[in-house]
């Protein structure tokens, strides 16, 4: 019996051992490099006749191999009202504001825009059509791990914060855009990477707009676990860790050196926070807590009834674009 339960105790210690290090790797995997996504139809439309959206596109890859998107504004020459029709309603949302809106074509300077988790530089697309209308031109990257990204792996901000001063550096100088104001837009990830960024060169950013971000990245680590079957679930604080201990295996880098509440005690530019209500991955409350971290009064949260973590802007709809516009135009 003493030998049975000696084999038995083994042969568990060897499944669980097994699983720990199933879960570090997979969970790993899916937190640093998900599977990329494909061009889809609604981008291709836009990339197919950017002039309809009120845009020029053009394209450029960094010395370090990150390809970048650039999108400026056009003034529509059409009196046709389905011709750039959102951007037509942000600079009549904006004009009803009066906000210090320049005419429509001039650029006053360039957003940087970080897309989400799992996502790619395209989901930008309709974004830029606003932010353009607005005067600005808008600078889309794939994020490691993302897209056509050369970078095997996402790290949150980790080392994209040093990767965009760099990159804007470089289209700076092979553009002559020499001091050329410089703002930040990111999503979730995005979001995150954007008050890293901000708080590590608070002399480079003019302003940023951070939309559905986490406090720390071993929150949504952690909040990935409930997609676990239910047994495995239960093991959470093991899950977590062996996820914790695959992403420095692969990366360099602990989940608790990802603190965007942290970082934005550091931030001394304008900072513009949005977050939906009913985001059940990034609790509203992680937005409250980097608005409150945030020193001075250059600062705004604005909660979305009834959003989501992935359709914040769109629940918020042409007045959350107006306000993220109205924040970077009173910015410069």
């Amino acid at each position: 019996m003493q030998r049975w339960l000696k084999r038995l105790f083994c042969c568990l210690a060897a499944v669980f051992l097994i699983i720990t290090i199933g879960i570090a790797w997979i969970g790993s995997k899916q937190t640093l490099s998900p599977k990329r996504r494909s061009i889809e139809s609604y981008h291709q439309v836009i990339l197919d006749q950017p002039a309809h959206y009120g845009l020029s596109i053009s394209s450029f890859i960094a010395s370090e191999g990150t390809p970048c998107m650039v999108c400026e504004p056009v003034a529509p020459t059409s009196a046709d009202q389905t011709i750039a029709h959102k951007s037509r309603l942000l600079r009549h949302e904006l004009t009803l504001r009066n906000a210090p809106l320049a005419r429509w074509g001039q650029i006053r300077g360039t957003i940087f825009m970080l897309h989400g988790h799992r996502g790619c530089k395209e989901d930008h697309l309709p974004i830029c059509e606003r932010f353009c209308a607005a005067g600005f031109r808008c600078l889309l990257i794939d994020i490691p791990g993302h897209g056509s990204s050369p970078h095997p792996y996402a790290t949150f901000g980790y080392r994209e914060s040093e990767m965009i001063p760099a990159i804007w550096q470089e289209y700076q100088d092979s553009h002559g855009l020499s001091n050329s104001p410089l703002f930040l837009f990111g999503y979730s990830q995005g979001g995150a990477i954007s008050l890293l960024t901000a708080a590590k060169y608070p002399q480079k950013i003019c302003a940023i707009a951070s939309i559905s971000a986490f406090s720390s990245l071993e929150n949504p680590i952690a909040a990935s676990a409930k997609h676990l079957p239910p047994v495995i679930r239960q093991l959470t604080p093991l899950t977590t860790r062996a996820c914790a201990l695959g992403i420095y295996l692969r990366a360099g880098f602990f989940p608790s050196a990802v603190q965007p509440s942290r970082a934005a005690s550091m931030i001394s530019c304008p900072v513009f926070l949005s977050h939906g209500l009913d985001d059940s991955f990034v609790s509203a409350d992680q937005a409250q807590q980097i608005y409150h971290a945030i020193p001075g009064n250059q600062k705004n949260l604005k909660l979305i009834p009834a959003a989501k973590h992935h359709n914040t802007l769109s629940t918020g709809s042409t007045a959350l674009y107006a306000d993220i516009c109205e924040h970077f135009l009173h910015a410069l």
